[in-house]
């Protein structure tokens, strides 16, 4: 048990990092589609060994019934794919799903150390950040195959870039294929690691504290990820008005941590000042085309979903039915519809959207059955940040990092609403 303990640290450590053979990748009009890349990332291999190895599961007697509804969403996610035109790329991205599955499985296992595990992501975010940093800061930043970056450049036209008028400017990527994914990972993690300041017994936890929080709220503003920013003030106000509301304050403890971390915001804020102003002013050609682009998914969503609304397009099959819908346009206008939970439904039809709000209903229902504390506080406050960003991108469903990031946070929320009773 053990080696299973150590491998998912690790899995955990690594998860920012996009490592991965790619046995094939589909073209959408004539070009690579990140969509339709069939890969195995270095990540998902080893969850799933460590999934191997863990043996028989000890998981709580209640989460029994969320499990059992989570086998569900998986067999319809199966069953749509029997159905699909598009089985190549629904397989790999079952896949995908089902490493997913494998990782919530091991993080609901309460042999499984809840700090450390929450140590482990927000440590493996170090290295990220002070890349991200770096390609805010010069303008770019090479490749590595090893590490599964691809080149970055301000001026290369597709990069995702904040338009002043003093020029173009870089968002921060850290390792991972866009700055709203990075965004995402940095959001639930600053609310993780306040869940952490329990732990401080002395300087040195306050210090080691810090340090994270400090560069992980710096990079959060370089990444200029909207949707990043509305889910941590979200969860972040949720989670203030339960305090309150159930009369729970933060320990004196905490204190240090808030503040170092509002004021690191603040100061980043004054630092990019012009380019945030710039993410919200939609008469800029750059915010007026992310404003339009994503408006007229809104209005392909419909031809996609009703081409076939009871079991979907099947499973990563968005782009390619949007495709042969409407052939003829540039491969780069073929993107998901910006809203996870859309993009299910679209991908698995009515019934595996059922199943899938079933799932994270159950989920929900047992946080809310318990007496407020500081695990249940939490549980709901890290949920609300990942609903909105739900409701602002589709990563969360179409790419192996944001099903990641679903899987670990569901798993961490899942654990912190069990109550005290035996496991099985």
């Amino acid at each position: 048990m053990k080696a299973t303990q150590y491998i998912l640290y690790i899995s955990l450590l690594l998860l920012p990092w996009q490592t991965r053979f790619i046995f094939d990748v589909l073209e959408i009009s004539g070009e690579s589609s990140e969509y339709g890349a069939l890969s195995l990332y270095a990540v998902e291999v080893l969850v799933v060994l460590a999934f191997a190895l863990r043996g028989r599961p000890m998981h709580h007697l209640a989460s029994k019934r969320i499990i059992k509804a989570l086998y569900f969403f998986l067999a319809i996610g199966f069953f749509s794919l029997t159905f699909s035109s598009f089985s190549g790329v629904g397989w790999f991205h079952l896949l995908h799903v089902f490493s997913a599955v494998m990782l919530f499985s091991l993080v609901l296992d309460e042999r499984m150390n809840l700090k450390w595990m929450i140590s482990a992501f927000a440590i493996g975010l170090i290295g990220p950040v002070l890349l991200g940093v770096y390609q805010t800061i010069q303008g770019s930043s090479g490749d590595s195959t090893l590490l599964g970056l691809a080149a970055k450049h301000v001026d290369t036209s597709g990069v995702a870039v904040v338009e002043t008028a003093s020029g173009r400017m870089l968002r921060a990527y850290g390792s991972f294929p866009h700055p709203n994914i990075f965004g995402g990972y940095l959001s639930v993690a600053l609310v993780l690691l306040a869940w952490l300041a329990r732990y401080i017994r002395h300087r040195r936890d306050l210090v080691l504290l810090c340090i994270p929080i400090i560069v992980l709220s710096a990079s959060l503003i370089m990444t200029f990820s909207r949707g990043a920013w509305l889910g941590l003030i979200a969860g972040g106000l949720f989670l203030i008005w339960q305090m309150f509301w159930n009369r729970k304050m933060p320990p004196s403890r905490a204190m240090p941590l808030i503040t170092f971390g509002l004021l690191t915001m603040l100061i980043t804020l004054g630092v990019f000042h012009n380019q945030v102003v710039a993410r919200f002013d939609t008469s800029l050609r750059v915010e007026a085309i992310s404003v339009e682009e994503r408006a007229s998914q809104y209005m392909t969503f419909n031809d996609v979903f009703f081409s076939s609304p009871i079991l979907g397009a099947g499973p990563g099959a968005y782009t390619f039915a949007l495709e042969q819908l409407d052939p003829g346009n540039p491969s780069w206008s073929y993107q998901p519809v910006h809203n996870t939970l859309l993009l299910i439904m679209a991908e698995l039809g009515i019934i595996g959207f059922f199943f899938g709000v079933r799932w994270v209903y159950l989920m929900d229902k047992q946080t809310y059955s318990l007496k407020r504390n500081a695990h249940t506080m939490f549980a709901l406050s890290v949920g609300l940040t990942l609903l909105v960003i739900a409701f602002f991108d589709h990563y969360l469903w179409s790419l192996w990092p944001g099903l990641a990031l679903s899987a670990f946070t569901l798993g961490i929320i899942s654990r912190w609403s069990l109550p005290k009773e035996e496991t099985t």
